[in-house]
């Protein structure tokens, strides 16, 4: 009988939603394999987002083996009992990539709120800061968590036997730290990202302005910021608000939280792609039209 007692019981509720997971995560790897192989980087103003195109493939696959392996603790957890810290290790550097994505999508946001409303000075200083410096700060502020964790939150592992989540893992420190600096970052995205559709609105509808047409990377930052405040900001306040309750808890239906933000992810990379591959297609089209022209202007010549 205790020996029964002591084998650790994932709810089913938390198996069908890393189950879920796992497939988002699967779609959000191949579809920026897909994005990061198939279109080049000729174009600077695009380079953030090749940045977050290779982050999200990092990202998935970490959180699709961190559901994956929660999946088959759930069905053999008598024999997986022992690599249940595996777990653990494998959900904080998904949250440390994840953290790190934030911060590109805000760098982003931010790149094209100043481009709207200032661009002259865009235009003319935009190049003295060289894109490498905002991934180098994202991936510094994705390690700030293992430092805050094992630092001023004293953190040592011990995992509850029926968790198979990274925030029913964490300590009651780095919970507050971790759930606050993600809403903060989420949140300024959002504003910022609303900055620029009041701006996109005014020149599109207010100005009437002829001949407006929004640019790919305008078109691509708002996705971004839609599935932001989707799937990332929303879902980390119900954590931060109710996940104390019974309904909400981490125990109760798992890691919904990186969950939606893989769906998130996938929904944007499906998206993104087809966003790029209509420009790709519309550009073949006005070639042959280009080109036919330039035909019928020698023929007519002739």
């Amino acid at each position: 009988m205790s020996q029964q007692s002591e084998q650790p019981e994932i709810n089913p509720s938390a198996v069908t939603i890393s189950t879920l997971g796992f497939v988002a995560a699967l779609i959000t790897s191949f579809m920026n394999i897909n994005l990061v192989k198939n279109y080049t980087r000729k174009k600077n103003d695009m380079t953030l987002f090749y940045y977050r195109f290779t982050v999200d493939v990092i990202l998935g696959v970490l959180l699709g083996s961190y559901l994956l392996f929660v999946v088959l603790y759930s069905y053999f957890s008598k024999h997986l009992s022992e690599y249940q810290n595996f777990m653990f290790y494998l959900s904080l550097s998904a949250s440390n990539v994840g953290s790190c994505r934030s911060i590109i999508v805000l760098s982003v946001a931010i790149e094209r709120m100043i481009a709207a409303y200032a661009p002259i000075f865009f235009h003319n200083y935009r190049h003295r800061c060289p894109n490498i410096i905002f991934l180098l700060l994202a991936m510094l502020f994705g390690l700030t968590e293992d430092v805050v964790l094992y630092g001023p939150c004293d953190f040592h592992l011990n995992i509850p036997k029926n968790c198979a989540a990274f925030g029913c893992a964490i300590n009651a420190c780095f919970y507050s730290y971790w759930t606050t600096h993600k809403s903060t970052v989420f949140a300024l995205t959002f504003i910022f990202s609303s900055l620029l559709c009041i701006k996109l609105f005014i020149i599109n509808n207010m100005m009437k302005t002829e001949g407006f047409k929004l640019t790919r990377v305008n078109r691509l930052a708002l996705i971004e910021s839609s599935i932001v405040f989707i799937f990332h900001f929303l879902p980390n306040i119900i954590a931060r608000q109710f996940s104390t309750t019974q309904f909400f808890s981490f125990q109760n239906i798992g890691p919904y939280g990186g969950v939606t933000k893989l769906f998130g992810c996938a929904i944007e990379a499906v998206l993104v792609f087809w966003t790029m591959r209509k420009k790709k297609e519309s550009k073949v089209v006005d070639c042959n039209r280009s080109d036919s022209r330039k035909m019928n202007w020698t023929i007519t010549k002739i």
